[in-house]
């Protein structure tokens, strides 16, 4: 599970760096994109050794998805509207009833 968890957090930090390079046109954000996506893929492939891919995944999109509009929401300004936060909560809803 901590593999997962690493997984989870180089990929919010990829996903944050994804927005911040304006369509890969700044070097620095591009980059840490890049290789934070890595290092989330590599520790995911970790982490699907001792649980079972269909869930790891299950739990990695949907927490990954999650955090991702949360600190859109927090760091751009994004829109956060119910419509938003309820569909996000049928993808956790689904993620537990998976497990």
């Amino acid at each position: 599970m901590g593999y997962l968890i690493l997984s989870l957090v180089f990929a919010t930090i990829g996903n944050i760096s994804v927005k911040l390079s304006y369509g890969f046109q700044r070097v620095f954000p591009s980059i840490t994109a890049f290789v934070f996506i890595g290092a989330c893929l590599y520790f995911l492939t970790l982490s699907v050794q001792t649980i079972e891919v269909g869930i790891a995944y299950a739990i990695w999109s949907g927490v990954s998805i999650m955090a991702t509009t949360i600190f859109g929401i927090l760091l751009f300004n994004e829109k956060a509207s119910r419509r938003k936060f309820l569909f996000i909560s049928f993808i956790i809803l689904g993620v537990m009833i998976i497990k």
